[in-house]
């Protein structure tokens, strides 16, 4: 493959940022290859992981000219193309000392980068001039080492800085790295020190030749570093045919048919590279962009995905610049600059969790916007001013300089920035700095002039964005509070413990993890001191001091995210957690399943404030912040932790709540990848391909995004974190969570969800076990035809949730797991025939052998033979029509006027009465079947509505999965589209107290409803909180339900269960609704084991010999969710409460602790706000924090679900919520066994 040209980097010690803090190395792990500490760091990102696109140029020592008679001291720098699978890794070995001395063990270690580019340097010492070395394999778990089957390879330590390139196993060069022949050795110069600077002037950090004190190696956003393109070519006379021959090959890098041969480029791809034609300059290229996201033009996620990508590769130099033959002056790129910051800036302000005035964009857009940030140059006032950047005029024309330089620097540099500024200058000041300091004997150049050029220097990095985290945040402290300043003061002492070495190597509980902690607490205060300062979108009138000053924050706030991963990866390295990928974090994980407080305490406090760094980026910033501070209540808090002998995993109770919140926690940073992966989809890859880019640049543009971001680090260490909980949860790794019971047969076949045709037409294919990515709680899993024969579902699931309810009634064996390793093991299998066991132990998925042509595909052993049987087809209930636009009390609804729901629910006020206020029910009315008919007939759509559920039975008949959803949807639109009687809304409002205040729900009764072999929850709407001051919101939610009578899985259920469409028919009642705190659904009986009843007393005591008792279920199950209950009859992602308590002892014991990110809530003091969804912080909520809540909620379900079992004779299905210290049940069912 084709190695892009670039310069490596060699000014005095550019390392990694791990390894610029002080990482110490180990056996495994890339071992420093500089002679001295560096002075500055590139670009942030974890040595231990594969790097990001535009990472640094690997570690480059400066070359020390040698002592006469002494060892030649040769800087050899190597960049070796090798693709080698996942935790193989490339050595250098070879003669000299720094090359192991033909030792491997001892060898240099290159580091992956991206594009498949190993990277490293090392200093060659040799006494004879000519090294001999080979490129080694080094196999993963000290598996060995594959040599290179070649001779020899030989590079002359000269003393010229040498470049290693080629592809291992092919052609290897090489050369001086300025692209000529390595010279013989030759005498260095007399002097070999260099004259110092003054301490007046400002000299930029990353060319300070003085390492006391040591400057910052702080991540930087636009570096020279990271430069992937050409190599400066020095120019003493300007070459206009040269320039108009690059131009012509810049304009023509896309082909001209390109955008019209490929139809699915997305409009902002094609935008960029039909326009890239046009556009040979940098500044060419940002009016490009303007174009697409400046002002006046509204944003998207492509088009910022496609600007984003197109503007870092322009910074990399992987798209190259040319002049385009006109005189534009810095100050222009800077005004279009602005233009773009101005438009991002105005809708999004800075994130939900500061954001008041921004326009409503999403939060995938707001993670993009981050990405383009960083590559828009600068437009402070010293850089828009008419005349900008006049200092490299004024060193152009010195008298002090020789003559060759002098005509280098003003043709190459002066004229070139003046007529067409690009990120390739920088490069080239890059190189020029270098030349007259590092690579400068001592006196060969004016100090004065040295110092100017240096000023320059700095001033081109800041145009460019290249400046580090410290240094952005150090330049705005004079703007800041006191506050502030302390807090920046803090973030230098740490980070400057840690890069002195000040802090030690002791490990996280020592000096060193203290440092570490310090700063990242600083990071997140001082990063959140400039997010509230851009807390609001930017004004349009906003003067351009403001604006200039609002890049600064924007740019201090990313780059603050940068340094924290720098830092979190000092954390997990000084933690002893491994390379990703590599077995050397015994340690890390040794002393986290020891359960160890003070390790799990620092653990869970880097992560939180890896969370709360994501928080202030802007996703799911809410969520971040509560799950950070239930890491530190599990983790750090006494009385918690007194719980569980002093340990965040001591007991299994207690294992399983952190073990609830890292899932939350990894939930939230795999949804931030798959947000981006979704975002960016195929851009990337056409953008690079249309440039003639090498492929794995454009595969691996979002990978290389995800792995330098604090998400990656976060993930790190939830891995190991969760693998501890879990076993001491007793959660074996990759195991399942057993929904529903049987033995399964058939061909493993993936579908994001289970939808009709998602695995096939059941007609034609054999039987098949569905590996379902997602789930709404809501499937019918028949729905997706009767071949499917089991369900793995790869996210966890409510077992009270209408598809697990589902899956029992109809026998499907279903199982659901959020475990990575489990997926990999499923995908591992699709295609082939495999078995699905699901016991109440858990589950097994296994590939099918001979031995398993006996297995019945939907045996349930879990159930015994008398649930064997086939369950009979239900009846409809008989259903009394009103011809009549009227409503009536709750309490006179029977089965015949409003169906089974309904009926109960009246019933229900009578069974509260008597159970000695064991529990409550809320008022209500209810809506009589045949209003809805009358209503339609009224409005002349009688016979329409007939056609119209005679046509989805046909269409459920004939197995379209597409005709069943046209039909369905012609009846509820036909249904929505009638007016709703105004005096049928008043009649329901007047029903309720509060002046029409009153939010209510209106729920479904229809005569299908509840009934045995279709009872669960789910299957017909529901509308919550609805004003009763509105007329025109009742009656839509009133019609809202009827609709729902025509929904595709109610449509589907009907179908499978045999009930004709025109037998079925919706009443509706509607209930006040109380301000939840918490909701529950509980079965009476465990629907995991059959069990044998217990007798109690009357007041729920076990009676086994008492006179009079009543017979109940032994175990009751119970899922409970904070706010109303809709979350969990959803399957909202994460998991309940799951209590289970056992009839006869009392005993109430958790499966599972809450994880649900969000609730919806009915807050009385803004009740007439309606219901909203807020973020869950479970640190708060007593059933997570205090056993004896949990027992005493525990006890009081039990005793409920005993009455009501009691009361219908048979195991309830039972829906409810509490309110402060009352219960309210608002409905039960037969329960589906």
């Amino acid at each position: 493959p084709h190695l892009p040209a670039r310069r490596m980097s060699c000014q005095p010690g550019v390392l990694r940022a791990a390894t610029a803090l002080g990482a110490r190395p180990n056996a495994t792990r890339t071992r420093s290859l500089t002679a001295r500490r560096a002075p500055v760091v590139a670009r942030a990102h974890d040595q231990n992981a594969p790097a990001p696109e535009n990472v640094p140029a690997a570690p480059a020592p400066e070359s020390v000219p040698a002592a006469p008679g002494a060892a030649t001291r040769t800087t050899v720098a190597f960049a070796v193309q090798a693709s080698l699978d996942f935790g193989f890794s490339l050595v250098v070995v070879g003669s000299d000392k720094s090359l192991g001395s033909w030792n491997p063990d001892d060898a240099a270690r290159l580091t992956w980068s991206e594009g498949d580019v190993w990277v490293g340097a090392v200093i060659v010492e040799s006494a004879v001039g000519v090294e001999e070395f080979k490129l080694v394999v080094e196999k993963p778990h000290g598996g060995g080492y594959e040599w290179e089957e070649c001779e020899n390879r030989v590079l002359t330590a000269s003393g010229v800085p040498l470049m290693v390139t080629g592809t291992l196993g092919g052609d290897v060069q090489v050369a001086a790295e300025d692209g000529s022949a390595p010279m013989p050795p030759t005498a260095p110069p007399a002097a070999t020190t260099h004259a110092p600077i003054p301490s007046s002037i400002d000299i930029p950090p990353s060319y300070d030749l003085n390492t006391d004190p040591p400057p910052e190696p702080t991540p930087v956003m636009n570096s020279a570093n990271a430069w992937r393109g050409q190599q400066t070519q020095w120019m003493q006379h300007r070459d206009e045919s040269m320039e108009a021959f690059q131009m012509d090959i810049v304009k023509n890098r896309v082909p001209e048919d390109y955008v019209a041969s490929r139809p699915h480029l997305t409009p902002a791809t094609k935008k960029v590279l039909e326009g890239s034609r046009e556009a040979p300059s940098y500044l060419n290229k940002l009016e490009l962009v303007q174009s697409i996201v400046g002002q006046g033009h509204a944003l998207s996620v492509e088009k910022l995905a496609a600007t984003s990508t197109f503007l870092r590769w322009i910074a990399a130099g992987h798209i190259e610049c040319a002049e385009d033959g006109h005189h534009h002056r810095p100050d222009r790129p800077a005004v279009v600059s602005r233009d773009v910051f101005i438009n991002l800036e105005t809708v999004a302000g800075l994130n939900p969790l500061y954001g008041k005035h921004g326009a409503p964009v999403s939060s995938v857009e707001r993670q993009i916007m981050r990405h383009l940030h960083p590559w828009l140059p600068s437009f402070s006032s010293e850089f828009t001013c008419s005349v900008p950047m006049t200092r490299i005029r004024d060193i152009a024309h010195r008298n002090d300089i020789p003559q060759d330089l002098k005509k280098e620097i003003k043709h190459t540099l002066q004229n070139k920035i003046h007529r067409n500024a690009g990120p390739e200058d920088l490069i080239a000041v890059d190189a020029m700095l270098r030349r007259i300091t590092v690579e400068a004997h001592d006196g060969q150049y004016n100090q004065d002039f040295v110092n100017e050029f240096c000023l320059f220097a700095a001033e081109l990095k800041k145009f460019f964005n290249a400046t580090g985290a410290l240094e952005r945040v150090d330049a705005l402290r004079p703007f800041v509070e006191p506050e502030a300043q302390a807090q920046i003061d803090e973030l230098q002492g740490a980070m400057w413990a840690l890069e002195s070495g000040e802090a030690g190597h002791d490990g996280v509980l020592g000096n060193e993890g203290a440092a570490v902690m310090r700063a990242l607490r600083a990071s997140v205060v001082v990063r959140r001191y400039f997010g509230q300062a851009l807390e609001t979108g930017m004004r349009n009138d906003a003067p351009d001091e403001a604006v200039s000053t609002r890049q600064e924050y924007r740019l201090a706030e990313i780059a603050l995210e940068e340094l924290a991963f720098v830092v979190m990866a000092r954390a997990l390295q000084c933690s002893g957690a491994g390379v990703d990928g590599e077995a050397d974090n015994a340690h890390f994980v040794g002393m986290l399943q020891s359960g160890d407080q003070s390790f799990w305490r620092v653990a869970a406090e880097a992560t939180a404030h890896g969370l709360r760094h994501v928080a202030i980026g802007g996703w799911r910033s809410a969520e971040c912040e509560a799950t950070a501070r239930e890491l530190e209540m599990w983790c750090g808090d006494q009385d918690v932790l007194a719980q569980s002998q002093n340990s965040p995993i001591g007991d299994r109770e207690a294992a399983l709540r952190l073990r609830a919140t890292l899932q939350r926690a990894r939930r939230v940073v795999e949804s931030h990848a798959d947000a981006l992966s979704e975002a960016y989809g195929n851009v990337p890859v056409d953008i690079a391909d249309a440039f003639g880019l090498p492929e794995h640049l454009g595969v691996t543009h979002v990978e290389a995004i995800v792995r330098a971001g604090v998400p990656f680090q976060i993930s790190r260490y939830i891995a190991p974190m969760l693998r501890a909980a879990s076993d001491a949860a007793g959660v074996r790794p990759g195991g399942y969570d057993a929904v529903s019971g049987g033995v399964a047969r058939g061909v493993l076949v993936e579908c994001q969800s289970l939808q009709p045709g998602s695995l096939g037409d059941p007609l034609t294919s054999g039987p098949v076990v569905a590996l379902a990515w997602t789930a709404d709680g809501d499937e019918e899993v028949r729905a997706a035809g009767a071949h499917v024969k089991g369900v793995v579902l790869a996210r966890d699931l409510p077992h009270l949730s209408h598809l697990a309810i589902r899956a029992r009634q109809e026998k499907t064996p279903l199982a659901a797991t959020e475990d990575a390793a489990a997926h990999a093991a499923a995908r591992a299998l699709l295609g082939r025939e495999v078995i699905l066991e699901v016991t109440p132990d858990g589950a097994t998925l296994r590939a099918a052998t001979a031995a398993d042509a006996a297995v019945a595909e939907t045996a349930s052993p879990t159930r015994g033979d008398a649930n064997a049987a086939a369950t009979p087809a239900p009846t409809p209930s008989p259903a009394t029509l009103s011809n009549k636009l009227e409503c009536h009390p709750l309490e006179r609804a029977t089965t015949e006027t409003a169906g089974a729901k309904a009926a109960t629910c009246a019933d229900l006020q009578l069974v509260a009465a008597r159970s000695d206020s064991l529990f409550k029910t809320p008022p209500g009315v209810f809506v009589p079947f045949g209003v809805m008919e009358t209503v339609c007939e009224n409005a002349g759509l009688g016979d329409a509505l007939r056609e119209a559920a005679k046509a989805t039975g046909t269409a459920a008949a004939s197995g379209d999965p597409e005709a069943v959803e046209r039909a369905c949807e012609a009846a509820r639109a036909l249904i929505r589209g009638v007016d709703f009687p105004s005096d049928l809304a008043a009649q329901i409002a007047a029903a309720f107290p509060g002046a029409g205040a009153t939010r209510v729900v209106v729920r479904s009764s229809a005569n299908v409803e509840d009934l045995a072999g279709m009872s669960a929850a789910g299957l017909y709407e529901s509308e919550i909180g609805v004003s009763t001051s509105s007329a025109a919101e009742l009656g839509a939610a009133v019609r809202e339900v009827w609709a729902s009578l025509f929904s595709r899985r109610a449509v589907l259920a009907r179908h499978i269960a045999g009930v004709p469409p025109e037998q079925a028919r919706m009443a509706v009642f509607v209930q006040e609704m109380a301000p939840a705190e918490l909701s529950f659904v509980l079965h009476t009986r465990s629907t995991k084991a059959q069990e044998k009843d217990v007798s109690l007393d009357a007041e729920g005591n076990n009676a086994a010999a008492a006179a009079s008792t009543v017979s109940v279920s032994p175990t009751l199950e119970a899922e409970i969710a904070v706010g109303l209950g809709e979350t969990l009859a959803s399957g909202a992602q994460g998991s309940p409460w799951r209590v289970e308590v056992c009839q006869q002892t009392g005993a109430v014991s958790l499966s599972s602790f809450a994880s649900i990110g969000t609730a919806l809530m009915l807050r009385p003091a803004v009740a007439h706000l309606g219901v909203r969804s807020e973020t869950v912080d479970y640190s708060t909520q007593p059933l997570s924090v205090d056993v004896a809540a949990r027992n005493a909620l525990g006890a009081r379900l039990a005793a409920i679900g005993a009455v009501l079992e009691a009361e219908y004779q048979t195991p309830q299905d039972v829906e409810g919520t509490v309110v402060g210290e009352q219960v309210y049940i608002v409905q039960t069912r037969p329960q589906p066994l």
